[in-house]
């Protein structure tokens, strides 16, 4: 008897004690989920994480003669220090490159570096713009004093800031605590990772070969969408950072800021380097402001279009349009952890329309015959 028979046969023999089961077990998953639902992103990048660290996790075990516990601690810790060590100097940095780069700025202001440019921008706006008192009589750009309007701006800013600064403390506090959370699940997912997805599996109503190809693409879209989006992320920075360096400016802080701004979907990278440029040219650097266009145009820009398609084309074997909308639509719909779900949901998606062809491939050639 071929599975196909012996899943007709199964579904045949179904009586209503079994749909009764079926029913409370839908009910009682959903409760589950409900109950589980402010942690799915700490357990899923989890089991994401497990995944993409399986490999270094197996031969610490093989090292450690099969001690699980032990190994499953070790990777704990590797994973700890991998992501702690470089965000805690990461975030030092851009601190003090940070209140470097706005006390500059005050001080640059405060010095009447500024007045000297606008006077220049309000000539030029009368010499190419004669018509504009005739298009709109009440609007005088010298009764403007943009000056005092951009201080006002900066004090609004910062009491914005300080507002902001009231919760993050909370804020810390909440993420340290998911943290810990992702690792508590990540240990245990990592100690247990070959019986639980033994189980899952078992549960699952498909063949063998049919379960691997969907653990494989889960595998292989995991790893590719979260090196591939870090990788570009890094390798943006990185070429933002040179820019600023050769223009000038601060380069740690701006390139770790063009990084995380390489997440952001449409903007990216444009969302830093537009207005670094417009300084640039309004402090007379048009050389500089050039360059920065140039780079970040054809620089910074290739790498997006070349680094994330290269990690996820080839391994995740999805076209250059599905990861397109993958990731944007996962964006919009999941925040940041679309930038996994997003590439992931759509991988599984082909692999299991791969296998809707194989398990109805004669019905299908039937009706394309008729």
């Amino acid at each position: 008897m071929t599975n196909k028979d012996k899943s007709k046969t199964i579904v045949g023999n179904l009586n209503p004690s079994h749909y009764f089961l079926l029913f409370v077990l839908f009910l009682v998953l959903f409760a589950c989920y409900k109950i589980l639902e402010p942690y799915l992103h700490a357990i899923i990048l989890a089991m994401i994480l497990a995944t993409v660290l399986s490999p270094v996790h197996r031969r610490i075990e093989k090292a450690l003669k099969g001690r699980k516990n032990l190994s499953a601690f070790i990777s704990c810790i590797i994973l700890t220090i991998v992501v702690v060590l470089p965000v805690m100097v990461i975030t030092l940095s851009l601190i003090h490159q940070g209140i470097n780069s706005f006390t500059a700025i005050g001080l640059w202001i405060k010095e009447g570096n500024l007045s000297p440019l606008l006077t220049k921008g309000v000539e030029l706006v009368d010499k190419y713009l004669p018509d504009l008192s005739k298009i709109s009589p009440e609007f005088d750009l010298k009764e403007i004093n943009i000056e005092q309007a951009i201080i006002q701006s900066s004090r609004s800013v910062g009491t914005t800031l300080l507002k902001q600064g009231q919760n993050f403390a909370g804020n810390i506090a909440s993420l340290v605590g998911k943290f810990f959370l992702m690792i508590f699940t990540f240990f245990f997912i990592i100690r247990d990772e070959k019986s639980i997805f033994q189980y899952i599996l078992h549960l699952v109503p498909l063949s063998t070969s049919n379960e691997d190809k969907i653990m494989e693409k889960i595998k292989t879209v995991s790893r590719s969408a979260l090196l591939g989006t870090l990788a570009t992320a890094i390798a943006q920075g990185v070429a933002g950072g040179i820019a600023f360096k050769i223009a000038g400016l601060p380069a740690l802080f701006w390139g770790m800021i063009m990084a995380f701004a390489s997440l952001i979907p449409i903007v990216g990278t444009a969302l830093i380097w537009v207005p670094a440029t417009g300084y640039l040219f309004i402090s007379g650097h048009f050389g500089l402001g050039v360059f920065m266009i140039g780079w970040c145009v054809i620089v910074v820009g290739m790498i997006d279009n070349f680094v994330r398609p290269l990690f996820m084309q080839g391994a995740a074997d999805m076209s250059t349009f599905l990861i397109f909308f993958s990731i944007i639509g996962g964006l919009k719909y999941f925040g940041l952890m679309g930038l996994l779900y997003g590439p992931l949901i759509f991988g599984l998606t082909m692999v299991l329309l791969y296998i809707y062809s194989l398990e109805f491939e004669t019905f299908l050639n039937q009706q394309d015959s008729s």
